[in-house]
């Protein structure tokens, strides 16, 4: 069924959100939705939030992995075992919840960590995002839905939590949507077994969500793992690939100006660790 568009009431109070930061427009609606004890799906441009009687029982994003990526991605089922759980659950008119658990493929506890998992990396980057419309409609019900829906406001805290504990590690947001590499001539001793593959997983290419996809991970712990590698002067965002630029011509000397300062680079680890003291102290003003 097509979306609506949404607009919300007027007059709505001002809403703020963990970080000290203005609600977005997800955000805004989401509250709004829950305070009316909605039953649909709230479409974003960076994923989807499914909610009953105004509570969220799911989340997905293209940017997140969802419950197959992580039980596929970690080695607990294979692609084709997936498949057949789908259509034995589909002829036996079980969830896939219930054909997994009942199949001993995983266990109720495992596949209801998992599902936390998927649900809060999606929302995460569902909430981070406000460019785009954004629409609601009713859907059916997800193939997942959590055994215990989260409250708007439990939701919202949760994704806040993650904002602060990512600016607390490094506080370069750029980075997590960017195509990484290691940094030239770094040395990762004491890196972890975990931080290492995704040390080794960044070629220049992949962003973190790719990353995350790849090695069956959660997306905001790969993030995590990311800031974490900056911190360390380890990884940093990969150049973008340009054309040669083009001959210069001599030409009359112009009128001598003042050259505008350049830019900042926030990847910059002098430079970020330079943002990370700004913000805590404007954090305490």
């Amino acid at each position: 069924m097509t979306a609506t568009l949404y607009a919300p009431a007027p007059r709505l109070p001002r809403r703020r959100r963990s970080g000290f930061a203005p609600a977005g427009t997800v955000e805004t609606a989401l509250a709004d939705l829950a305070a009316s004890r909605a039953t649909g799906a709230l479409y974003g441009s960076a994923g989807t939030l499914h909610l009953a009687d105004g509570a969220v029982v799911n989340a997905e994003s293209p940017a997140a992995p969802d419950v197959r990526a992580l039980l596929t991605g970690c080695g607990r089922l294979t692609g084709a075992e997936w498949a057949e759980q789908v259509d034995a659950g589909r002829k036996a008119g079980r969830t896939m919840a219930e054909q997994l658990v009942r199949s001993g493929r995983v266990t109720a506890g495992e596949l209801q960590l998992c599902q936390l998992t998927a649900v809060l990396d999606a929302a995460y980057v569902v909430l981070s995002r406000s460019e785009g419309e954004i629409g609601f409609a009713p859907a059916p019900a997800p193939m997942f839905a959590l055994a215990r829906p989260m409250t708007a406001r439990e939701l919202r805290a949760a994704v806040g939590r993650r904002r602060t504990l990512l600016d607390r590690v490094w506080p370069s947001p750029q980075l997590d949507s960017a195509a990484l590499h290691r940094r030239p001539g770094s040395v990762p001793r004491g890196c972890t077994r975990r931080r290492r593959a995704v040390l080794e997983a960044a070629d220049g290419r992949r962003t973190p969500a790719e990353i995350a996809l790849l090695l069956g991970r959660s997306a905001f712990g790969t993030v995590l793992d990311v800031r974490h590698l900056a911190a360390r002067g380890l990884i940093e965002s990969a150049p973008l690939l340009v054309s040669a630029p083009a001959p210069v011509l001599p030409v009359a000397p112009a009128p001598t100006r003042s050259a505008a300062p350049p830019a900042y680079d926030p990847s910059d680890p002098h430079v970020a660790l330079l943002l990370r003291i700004r913000a805590g102290l404007e954090a305490r003003l």
